[in-house]
């Protein structure tokens, strides 16, 4: 999923307690690599193993077979409520000298996930070690303690994912060759011409096929856990750190831990009982970045440009981007051209792949800031299919979201997005709205006759009634056309993390939803984080720092504090020129006083987050 998983930051893991009535436990998975590497930031010790096998022996745990897992998951099984998996990637001998006899000393079950070309020895980097040979893979299966499972054929490696030649786990994305990204059928291909070779040699040289597949990198599509599961594989291992609980999205997207060398047993302790080392748990700090001020048809400027980025934001504490991935460089708002390879939209330049990369690499979650409907080459030229308003117009030109051919074209670019690139997610832009007067299209006439049997220009908004019915219907589509966007991002990376903006207003004004067509109670249902457009100076507010306190005031009233991030304004577009440094501080510290945890800022210029 996610080119940090290269770098294999480590995730949070909790245990929950057993309740009385004996419902299920979660399960806590670690992953393990190598035993006794110096240097290997990801190589534990033999004695420092042992230590963990001994703690957990110590405290109760129950060890997890595969078995037993994939059991759990279908509800065919309970757990105790303190149980833990163990599995180790790669197939490294050491596991077979070292970690097999100390599982055999404490009776504990494990998992070793294998390359079988490294076991062939073919195609094995030189910064590969020695592997378990398939006799001595058989000889641990057949003591009943070890399961034997696949870690790819030959896909455990990085290839060229964009023009610039920026590389990232093979199975994650379509890749880049021959001036021309991969096809969806030469991915599908690809990745089941590999998974059938596991089955081969699994078959082969230990009897039986693997039963699960534990993802290089933990970079994975939704495709690729489908092909995995129609080879005949129970389950699927990540590396997205958390807890386990039963169910098939357990089974088929089974979490992990990462342990690093320098993990003891009291590291250890933390991690199974503490919400520890999420990219989110110590709070979101994100950053809008333009992409339209970094890219250059001057391929040395905007590798300038690029690494100004990079530098700006490891000096400001950001975990988080959204990185625009439409080009806007007129600064209307309406989008002409994007920044990605698609066949629905002018492209303006093939590089958000490229800085979404390079972003990554520097262990950021990156999400692609995209719109919903304002894309103006979907709009026909008579305009019949875009928002029409009987009074006020909206300041975005968009599609209405009652055209349904139209927002076919848009689930079919989030498509393509998501195809062609392993960013972490989307946050859906501010032209997710519809005003008091809006929409009257042609499209939205339609849509109201077949619902209501009445006539759109008939309704009446000073009767409540008419009102709340013309209301609930506009945001109903707005959310719809979203939601479609969001399917088919998903449809490539499931677990994809979803933020939409919101504007102040929404949470300010108990009738907002009458003139926006957005509800706050409704987005923090739906989305993993709802960005709120926090921008008093915009808004012209007399009070800046008690407008931003009734903000926090009404995301805490609502139980929205984890699932809220709250966006100030780094820039004052009426005077064009960058907020006071002081400002911004201030801006930051009064939300962070009233108990908001993730805070975000737009346009990206210097600010250094607090911690």
């Amino acid at each position: 999923m996610m080119l940090k998983k290269l770098f294999l930051i480590i995730c949070l893991s909790i245990v929950c307690i057993l309740p009385a009535h004996g419902a299920f436990a979660n399960v806590t998975i670690l992953c393990y690599h190598e035993i006794d590497r110096a240097g290997d930031a990801f190589a534990v010790s033999h004695q420092r193993f042992e230590n963990h096998l001994q703690f957990l022996k110590k405290e109760g745990y129950h060890f997890v077979s595969l078995d037993e897992y994939v059991r759990y998951c279908r509800g065919e099984l309970n757990l105790p409520a303190k149980s833990v998996m163990i599995t180790f990637d790669d197939g490294y001998r050491s596991f077979y000298t070292k970690v097999y006899p100390l599982l055999k000393k404490y009776q504990a079950p494990g998992m070793l996930a294998i390359v079988s070309s490294w076991t062939n020895h073919e195609e094995k980097p030189n910064d590969v070690r020695d592997t378990a040979s398939w006799a001595e893979l058989k000889e641990m299966e057949d003591s009943g303690l070890v399961a034997v499972v696949s870690h790819t054929h030959a896909m455990h490696k990085q290839l060229a994912i964009n023009p610039q030649g920026g590389r990232n786990g093979v199975v994650g994305s379509h890749l880049y060759f021959d001036g021309r990204y991969e096809t969806d059928e030469e991915y599908r291909t690809r990745v089941t011409n590999d998974i059938n070779e596991v089955q081969r040699l699994f078959q082969e040289n230990l009897g039986h096929k693997a039963r699960a597949m534990v993802w290089p990198y933990g970079i994975y599509t939704k495709e690729a856990v489908d092909i995995a599961v129609q080879s005949g594989m129970d389950a699927t291992f990540l590396l997205d750190g958390g807890v386990n609980e039963p169910g098939e999205t357990s089974r088929l997207y089974a979490k992990r831990i990462i342990m690093e060398s320098s993990f003891d047993v009291g590291r250890l302790k933390k991690l199974l009982t503490v919400n520890h080392d999420t990219w989110d748990s110590s709070g979101i700090r994100l950053a809008q970045v333009d992409l339209d001020n970094i890219y250059s048809k001057n391929q040395k400027q905007y590798e300038q440009n690029l690494e100004g980025l990079l530098i700006n934001l490891s000096n400001n504490n950001i975990n988080a981007v959204a990185l625009q991935a439409f080009a806007d460089p007129d600064g209307d708002g309406n989008v002409d051209e994007v920044y990605f390879a698609n066949s629905q939209v002018p492209v303006r330049a093939d590089i958000f792949n490229d800085v979404a990369n390079r972003l990554q690499q520097q262990l950021i979650t990156v999400l692609a800031w995209m719109p919903t409907l304002n894309y103006q080459s979907l709009i026909s030229k008579d305009e019949s299919n875009a928002v029409k308003s009987r009074g006020e117009k909206g300041w975005y030109h968009r599609l209405s979201p009652f055209d349904q051919n139209g927002l076919n074209h848009v689930n079919k670019l989030f498509y393509e997005l998501a195809a062609s690139t392993q960013i972490d997610g989307i946050l859906l832009q501010d032209d997710l709205y519809l005003n008091q007067d809006e929409d009257f299209s042609l499209p939205a006439q339609k849509d109201y006759r077949q619902k209501f049997g009445k006539d759109l220009l008939a309704v009446n908004t000073n009767s409540k009634e008419d009102l709340a019915a013309f209301t609930q219907w506009k945001i109903e589509a707005l959310d719809n056309a979203a939601d479609g966007a969001i399917k088919a991002f998903k449809s490539v990376h499931p677990h994809a993390i979803i933020m939409r903006d919101v504007y102040a207003g929404t949470l300010l004004y108990a009738d907002a939803d009458n003139w926006l067509g957005q509800r706050y109670k409704d987005c923090l249902s739906k989305y993993d984080y709802t960005v709120v457009m926090a921008y008093p100076f915009m808004d012209k507010e007399e009070k800046p720092y008690e407008y931003l306190k009734k903000i926090a005031q009404v995301v805490k009233e609502n139980q929205g504090t984890s699932k809220t991030l709250v966006k100030i304004q780094t820039y004052d577009w009426d005077k064009e020129c960058w907020l006071d440094s002081k400002i911004i501080t201030r801006q930051m510290r009064t939300l962070k006083a009233a108990g908001m945890k993730n805070l975000g800022y737009y346009p990206l210029g210097f600010v250094h987050w607090e911690q």
